[in-house]
């Protein structure tokens, strides 16, 4: 399976906190025949195994993906719902969406008061999601539970991939499934001189849960994300609020956290980041040198693990992060992957 294909493949599937059993799933399926060995832990972590030594490294990349789960279903049969992950509000209203039930997938639409009715201040207001709610042609709440609709399914954005121009490609869920693509690309390829730990975690849109529990049980020498970052070439954004771009290679963190702070985020250990720089120029795979506010990612729990673990983060320069409509550029994940790759390749 090519690079474009599997990414299709991890985009369109659906796992959103919490619910990760497909996409983990359809990830087990791609590598079982390229590791030594694989297994699901107790919160949901796909965690595989390759290579041997006395040191190890823990490449993360999280599985799910930000979606919403039914909170309510009023006596008309229409959902009201809460998120699962950040999510801007004016990204929601009139999304086509699937209810994922036992019965399987309900389409659905995100409506809300329609236009014409407001007053002419309402107009001017954000519409929030909690005056929103999913129609699904539902005649009645009994109708609706009879679809197979009730609290706790969970919701996602109905999106396709698509193939832009000049490499760029465009789906939902690339924050992580375009680093789930690298992490089993490097699965594949490489032939660790250690032992590598290549960990799918869940639950990271809600606080880095399965990092938190994979990288306790493992206790890696060293551990690396991989997430996508925001990239901002583009109008209404200046460049010194977001300078990574892309097609310029992978970005590497010196640092993150939130606005102003940088607090509750990774400050990336210096020794591995410049162990990588000085592979990347080594090889001339370019690559960007990020702080980056507002979000952080699976390393900052890795990091805490235990006595403490040296931990960066190698990230995909990806546009419109978080809005279901997600561009990034193919050149920059092929030149992760060959530098995971080479990492992985030689000794701590």
């Amino acid at each position: 399976m090519g690079l474009v294909d599997l990414l299709k493949k991890l985009s369109e599937t659906y796992g959103v906190p919490g619910f990760e059993s497909k996409i983990s799933s359809v990830i087990r399926e791609e590598i079982e025949n390229f590791v030594d060995s694989i297994k699901v832990d107790d919160l949901g972590n796909l965690i595989t195994t390759k290579g041997s030594g006395e040191k190890s490294i823990m490449i993360a990349a999280h599985m799910d993906e930000i979606g919403l789960i039914v909170k309510h279903i009023d006596e008309k049969g229409f959902i009201r719902f809460a998120k699962l992950g950040g999510i801007a509000d004016h990204l929601l209203l009139g999304s086509r969406v699937l209810v994922h039930t036992e019965k399987g997938p309900i389409p659905g639409v995100i409506g809300c008061k329609p236009i014409h009715l407001m007053k002419d201040e309402e107009r001017k207001q954000l519409v929030t999601y909690e005056k929103m709610f999913i129609d699904i042609g539902a005649r009645s709440l009994t109708e609706a539970k009879e679809f197979g609709v009730k609290i706790g399914n969970p919701i996602t954005l109905d999106r396709n991939f698509v193939e832009l121009k000049n490499n760029f490609v465009c789906g939902k869920a690339f924050d992580d499934r375009v680093g789930c693509a690298v992490l089993i690309e490097v699965l594949k390829k490489s032939k660790p001189k250690n032992k590598l730990f290549g960990v799918f975690t869940v639950q990271e849109e809600v606080g880095l849960r399965g990092a938190t529990v994979s990288a306790f049980s493992l206790n890696p020498n060293v551990g690396i994300a991989v997430d996508t970052t925001t990239s901002a070439d583009h109008p209404e954004v200046a460049e010194h609020e977001a300078p990574i771009k892309l097609g310029l290679g992978p970005a590497l963190l010196v640092a993150d956290g939130r606005r102003e702070s940088l607090s509750g985020g990774l400050i990336s250990n210096f020794n591995l980041r410049n162990k990588i720089i000085n592979l990347a120029e080594k090889l001339k795979i370019p690559y960007q040198l990020e702080v980056m506010e507002g979000g952080t990612t699976d390393a900052t729990a890795i990091q805490l693990t235990q006595r403490g673990i040296p931990t960066c983060v190698i990230s995909i320069p990806t546009r419109y992060v978080h809005s279901f409509s997600e561009v990034l550029n193919l050149k920059d994940v092929e030149n992760t992957i060959k530098l995971l790759t080479a990492f992985v390749e030689q000794e701590l």
